[in-house]
C-alpha cells in the first residue's frame, strides 16, 4: 500500500514540473496593430480602425509576382471599442497585439462629441502600449489610416518618427497616451493634442498629411483649434520644446526670422488681494536666420532695438495664445493649474472645482530676456538685404 501511495505521490510530483502552453498564442496568430483610430459613422455610432503591419509575400518564381502592401486596414463599429474590436478580430482572423501600437488617431467628430467612457478599453487592456502618440484628424480616420501618403511603408512609423525629432516639436506638439488619459478628467493641465490634418485638396487616393496645429479639450471635450504659432507658444510654456523659429515685422517694415534656442521658461502665480497673478519668466538666445533688409549688428543701438522688437513680439504672441485659451476655450493647456497646485497648494484648494471659470480672472505678466548670438558666416557682422523676388 505505501508503495503504491508513493508511485502517486511521484507521478503528481512530476506533474508539477511540466510546463504548460494553453494560455499561450502562436506567432502565427497574432497581428500588430500599428494604429489604433476612434471615429464616428455616418449613423452617429463608435467606429473603430485599426491598421495593422501586413508581413509582405516572397516573390513568385520567375520574378513577377507582386507584393503585398505593407499595412492592411479593418474598420467596424459598436458601443464600445472591445466591441468593435471583436468584430475586427474575426474579420482578420487573427489576434491583436497592442504592445507595438505607435499612434492613436482620433477624429475631431468625436473628440467634439467627448471623449467620455470611450477610454476605458486604453485602460483596461493590459497589452496596451502607453508610449503610442495621439493625434486628432478633421478627415475619416478611416480614410487617413489607408490612404496616407508617407515616405515609410508604415505610416505610423513615419507619425512617431516625426514626434521624436526634436526639430519639429516646437509647431506639432506631441502627447502620449500615458499623459493624454489621466489630463482628461484633469482641470489644473487639460489636453491639447497634435492634428493630422491634410495638405490642399487632393481627388487622389493617396492623401498628403501633415502634422500641425493643437486640438484643444476642455475635460474630455474637444473645444477648439490653435494655429501653429500658437502651438508653438505652448509647447515653450509646457517645456515640450526649447527651441523654435519666430518671424517678426519690425517698425520700420523688416521681415526678419529668428531661431530660438536654449529656451528656459519660469512661472510664479502671485495672490494680490485676491486676485490671481501668473508671472512668466522666458530666457532665450536668438540667432537671425534670413532679413529682408541690411543691419549693422556691431552698432549696439540696433541690436538693443531689435531685442525689444523681439521681445514685445514674443510677448503679444504669449498673451494672444493665452488669451484664447483662457477666454475663447476656458481650458487650461500650459497647466497653470498644476504649477498653482505644485507651489501654492492652500490656494489650489478653493480653486480646483471652478478652476474652468476662474481661468478668465487670471492676469498674465511676462517678462523676455533675449540675447542675440551668432551672425554665421557673416564676419563683419553685418546682416544683409536677403534676395527678394
Amino acid at each position: 500500500m505505501f508503495l503504491h501511495l508513493s508511485k502517486y505521490a511521484c507521478f503528481l510530483s512530476m506533474l508539477l514540473l511540466l510546463s504548460g502552453c494553453w494560455s499561450q498564442i502562436n506567432f502565427d496568430q497574432l497581428t500588430v496593430v500599428s494604429a489604433i483610430g476612434l471615429d464616428v459613422n455616418k449613423q452617429g455610432q463608435l467606429q473603430v480602425t485599426v491598421q495593422l503591419v501586413n508581413p509582405t509575400l516572397p516573390v513568385a518564381a520567375g520574378g513577377g509576382g507582386q507584393q503585398r502592401r505593407a499595412i492592411a486596414t479593418y474598420s467596424a463599429s459598436g458601443v464600445t471599442v472591445e466591441d468593435a474590436l471583436e468584430t475586427i478580430r474575426k474579420q482578420a482572423k487573427k489576434s491583436l497585439f497592442f504592445s507595438q501600437t505607435k499612434i492613436l488617431l482620433i477624429g475631431e467628430r468625436l473628440a467634439k462629441q467627448g471623449m467620455d467612457h470611450m477610454m476605458d478599453f486604453f485602460w483596461r487592456e493590459p497589452n496596451q502600449n502607453f508610449n503610442c502618440w495621439v493625434m486628432v484628424t478633421q478627415r475619416p480616420v478611416k480614410e487617413v489610416l489607408t490612404d496616407s501618403k508617407e515616405l515609410q511603408a508604415v505610416s505610423a512609423d513615419e507619425w512617431k518618427a516625426y514626434f521624436i525629432n526634436k526639430t519639429y516639436k516646437p509647431t506639432s506638439g506631441g502627447i502620449q497616451l500615458y499623459q493624454f488619459l489621466p489630463r482628461l478628467d484633469q482641470s489644473s493641465f487639460q489636453v491639447a493634442v497634435p492634428g493630422l490634418l491634410q495638405v490642399g485638396k487632393s481627388d487622389s487616393k493617396d492623401v498628403l498629411m501633415e502634422i500641425t496645429n493643437l486640438a484643444v479639450f476642455r475635460n474630455n471635450k474637444m473645444v477648439g483649434w490653435l494655429n501653429s504659432e500658437e502651438t508653438q507658444v505652448v509647447s515653450w510654456l509646457t517645456q515640450l520644446s526649447a527651441q523654435g523659429l519666430f518671424q517678426m515685422t519690425t517698425e520700420d517694415k523688416k521681415s526678419i526670422m529668428f531661431e530660438l534656442k536654449n529656451i528656459h521658461i519660469a512661472m510664479k502665480p502671485i495672490f494680490e488681494n485676491g486676485q490671481l497673478q501668473m508671472n512668466v519668466r522666458m530666457k532665450t538666445n536668438a540667432s537671425i536666420k534670413t532679413s529682408t533688409d541690411a543691419m549693422d549688428l556691431t552698432d549696439k543701438k540696433t541690436t538693443d532695438l531689435i531685442k525689444a522688437e523681439l521681445s514685445n513680439a514674443i510677448t503679444a504672441s504669449i498673451e494672444k495664445t493665452l488669451y484664447k485659451l483662457f477666454r475663447s476655450y476656458n481650458s487650461d493647456a500650459v497647466g497653470f493649474g498644476e504649477t498653482i497646485h505644485r507651489k501654492l497648494p492652500k490656494k489650489w484648494n478653493p480653486l480646483k472645482d471652478v478652476w474652468n471659470e476662474e481661468l478668465v480672472n487670471i492676469k498674465v505678466q511676462s517678462s523676455i530676456s533675449i540675447e542675440i548670438v551668432k551672425t554665421g558666416l557673416l564676419i563683419d557682422t553685418n546682416i544683409k538685404k536677403d534676395d527678394v523676388p
